[in-house]
């Protein structure tokens, strides 16, 4: 059954069924306020704040996009709001420097798959909540312009600039990250 079935069966008041949809999108949620926000404690707060949001304003929910969209709309506008709020903007500032892609992805392939993603993390928990989050909804939660369009609120041309932008930055953080894990361990 797909979500539209549960939102309606939420709608007419069988509150059990919202739990079908938390299931499906809290570790998504999560992950995309941890992209944003880097803390843990506070990201729980924000999942369970945006599903009392959407819970309470599914009737509002169109269906112009998917319900995925919608939700993580909704999460993305409490973690900022939050960030706003808790002043945790992160002013961590790195200047892009010229990278040779080439090169890192072979570094990549040589490193196991574990400590890739112990990289990848610790990368973009040093970049600014703004890439970081459009490198994780592209990339890790597979998604698409037009779906960063709404979630993002900005338009496939800028999210293709700032796409850009981060991955460069990535590569950056990436490098010196990798040469100073070479540096100790010699």
């Amino acid at each position: 059954m797909n979500d539209q079935f549960y939102i309606q069966k939420v709608i007419e008041g069988d509150v059990e069924s919202f739990r079908f949809l938390i299931d499906r999108y809290k570790d998504k949620a999560f992950s995309v306020t941890f992209s944003i926000i880097r803390n843990e404690v506070y990201c729980e707060d924000i999942v369970q704040e945006s599903f009392i949001k959407a819970y309470t304003n599914i009737k509002t929910f169109r269906g112009d996009a998917s319900f995925s969209t919608w939700l993580m709309r909704i999460v993305v506008n409490e973690s900022f709001k939050v960030l706003r709020r808790k002043k945790l903007e992160n002013n961590y500032q790195i200047e892009a420097t010229e990278t040779n892609e080439l090169e890192l992805n072979t570094s990549l392939k040589l490193i196991k798959e574990e400590e890739q993603k112990i990289y990848i993390d610790k990368t973009l928990k040093q970049m600014p909540q703004r890439e970081a989050l459009v490198l994780e909804l592209f990339y890790l939660n597979d998604m698409r312009l037009k779906e960063m369009e709404e979630i993002m609120e900005l338009n496939s041309d800028h999210i293709k600039v700032l796409l850009h932008r981060s991955r460069k930055l990535f590569f950056s953080i990436l490098k010196q990250e990798l040469q100073h894990e070479v540096k100790t361990l010699i």
